[in-house]
């Protein structure tokens, strides 16, 4: 089969890309986007990525130029074949150019023009309980650091009928050395956590007062759940004839479709 024009991607730019070029889109994403990961820019009036995610691969399906893959295919580009291999089954396309905004997880015979070190993105998932009063709204974490740089707290449906902050989850952007060693762990996470809590002012349940006054508290409880960890390939690729690697802001997609 010849497709004229094709896009890998796994995120929003990707697939906007893909939308107002009319080419065809094979997304990668393995993961969805989390609630709180919104746009600078909002399409179709939205700004949470998971939303513009959703709509923009919608659309290019009705487009009919959507390819679905599994989460476990393996894909591989060649100057002008991409192979897709679900199980036994392989599927060959035959493009005129390929445009690639993330090569993770793809097998690519270009040459590595810059060489550099794999990074992983890492999600903790974390349960909270013993808060105090209930909280229906929580300051998060932002900060410079790879390391917890985002904490952001919210209501899961583990607990039935909540409508209040039973959870949080905090990311990192961590090298594999720092993956491997215990001072960037779920346990060092947990105490960033701790400390977040009591900074904002959530000391947990109030048990009793000292004759002196001061109040006594059973400290918030938070228990790790799980560890999410995705790869990133950092190289930069030598573009051909026929394979681009792009790294567009949805600014500058929308800044070049409206000269076209």
């Amino acid at each position: 089969m010849l497709l004229n024009g094709v896009v890998l991607g796994s995120c929003v730019e990707s697939a906007y890309f893909a939308l107002v070029n009319e080419l065809h889109f094979i997304p990668t994403r393995k993961t969805p986007y989390l609630f709180y990961e919104l746009s600078d820019i909002k399409i179709f009036g939205l700004s949470k990525k998971s939303e513009i995610w959703d709509k923009l691969n919608l659309m290019i399906g009705l487009l009919s130029k959507r390819i679905a893959i599994e989460e476990t295919s393996n894909i591989r580009v060649s100057e002008d074949i991409i192979r897709i291999a679900t199980g036994n089954i392989t599927f060959k396309y035959q493009f005129d150019n390929i445009y690639i905004f993330d090569p993770t997880g793809i097998e690519l015979e270009n040459e590595i023009e810059y060489a550099r070190p794999k990074t992983y993105r890492v999600l903790d998932d974390f349960e909270l309980s013993v808060l105090g009063p209930r909280k229906y709204e929580l300051t998060p974490l932002i900060n410079d650091d790879n390391f917890a740089k985002e904490l952001h707290f919210y209501c899961s449906d583990r607990v039935d009928g909540a409508d209040y902050i039973t959870d949080c989850v905090v990311e990192s952007e961590l090298t594999q050395e720092q993956l491997n060693s215990f001072d960037y762990s779920d346990s060092m996470v947990r105490f960033v956590v701790e400390r977040h809590l009591s900074s904002i002012g959530v000391y947990g349940r109030l048990m009793k007062y000292y004759v002196s006054g001061k109040p006594k508290y059973r400290k918030p409880k938070v228990i790790h759940v799980k560890r999410i960890v995705e790869e990133k390939d950092n190289n930069l690729y030598k573009k051909t004839k026929n394979i681009k690697f792009l790294s567009l802001s949805l600014r500058e997609i929308i800044e070049k479709s409206t000269k076209r």
